[in-house]
């Protein structure tokens, strides 16, 4: 299961932090509901989501962050991943995910 805090704004940016496991247990309308301040705050144009602390993640949770892109984009922000790492890393570069969050 995974944890989660939001980070204050920073210049233009919102921060998503997350820690342990992300399998799909927590579900991306919850992780959306805890970003909603960032997606209807017009100063922030990118929503980073730090996956640092992220051990595992599964299909269900690379479809969580897919969700969170769809939303991010419908709402006119930017949605990136950093600090990916071992099996999360190579999850979301087998799903195409990777290049697509990462940011660059």
């Amino acid at each position: 299961m995974v944890e989660y805090e939001v980070a204050e704004e920073q210049e233009g940016r919102g921060c998503l932090r997350l820690r342990g496991d992300l399998d799909g247990d927590t579900s991306e309308r919850e992780l959306a509901g805890a970003l909603a301040g960032h997606y209807t705050d017009a100063g922030v144009r990118v929503i980073v989501v730090d996956l640092f602390q992220v051990h595992q993640i599964t299909l269900e949770g690379v479809a969580v962050l897919l969700g969170l892109l769809k939303e991010s984009k419908r709402r006119g922000k930017r949605l990136v991943i950093e600090s990916a790492g071992g099996q999360v890393r190579r999850k979301l570069a087998v799903t195409g995910l990777l290049p697509i969050l990462s940011p660059g």
